[in-house]
């Protein structure tokens, strides 16, 4: 989709809200497409809004704004391993920790 098509659904959308605005899901619609055109003012006014018209935000996505240059960021690679070399040191820590345990009930028994 390009921004063209966004403004197209956006116009749309618009149409509807002006005849049943008190519908959260096109408040929702309208402010994914605004996200999606790097809007991030207007979105955020329609999650706001439709959140205020009844949206659970457990049940659907609510985009964040608090970094608008990274809409949908993934764990870079660096990241990914310092992930996995925190989980593998936690293991090895409670592994020792077992077998620790393990040897001083051997020492008592």
């Amino acid at each position: 989709m390009n921004n063209d098509k966004y403004q197209s659904e956006i116009l749309s959308l618009n149409e509807e809200i002006s005849k049943r605005g008190d519908v959260w899901e096109l408040y929702y619609q309208r402010g994914y497409l605004y996200f999606l055109s790097d809007n991030d003012e207007k979105a955020k006014d329609d999650y706001l809004h439709a959140i205020s018209l009844g949206l659970d935000v457990t049940q659907l996505p609510y985009y964040s704004f608090s970094n608008s240059n990274e809409k949908r960021r993934e764990f870079l690679l660096p990241e990914k391993i310092l992930v996995f070399l925190i989980l593998v040191i936690v293991l090895i820590v409670l592994f020792s920790q077992i077998a620790s345990f393990v040897f001083k009930i051997k020492a008592v028994i």
